[in-house]
């Protein structure tokens, strides 16, 4: 009489890898969304515009708001015109030739404090910059 062993091979495919390739997608996704909605947590009245090239989403652009009361935030966070040099600085010397900066402010800011920006992003050699906008009536 014959004693059943247990060391049977089973025939199906090892389910592990992908399930760790689900999870570490479901991360990616997560964490990129919020990063991606960070700059849409502050609420800026952006100024309208009748005519606008719409935004290319394959870009990586550094999004720098200015808030009704002229505050810089780069990524939510309230920088000082010193620090957002470093960090133009930082990002143009990782993207290279395609970095570009997209420039949120609230509609009642004063062209005076946008301008410093676009000034030091054209000094660094950034010359995809472009001010957000929002689609408006025709006058």
């Amino acid at each position: 009489m014959r004693i059943p062993s247990q060391n049977r091979l089973t025939a199906g495919a090892n389910m592990t890898p992908m399930i760790d390739v689900v999870f570490l997608l479901i991360i990616f996704f997560l964490v990129s969304s919020h990063l991606a909605r960070q700059e849409y947590r502050f609420p800026i009245d952006l100024p309208s515009a009748v005519s606008f090239a719409p935004l290319d989403p394959e870009k990586q652009l550094l999004t720098v708001s200015i808030d009704r009361d002229r505050q810089i935030r780069v990524a939510g966070k309230i920088i000082a015109m010193s620090k957002l040099q470093q960090i133009l600085v930082d990002y143009q010397s990782e993207q290279g030739s395609k970095a570009a900066v997209r420039i949120r402010t609230d509609g009642d800011v004063q062209y005076r404090f946008v301008e410093p920006i676009l000034r030091e992003a054209a000094k660094l050699g950034i010359a995809d910059a472009a001010i957000a906008v929002q689609e408006g009536d025709s006058p």
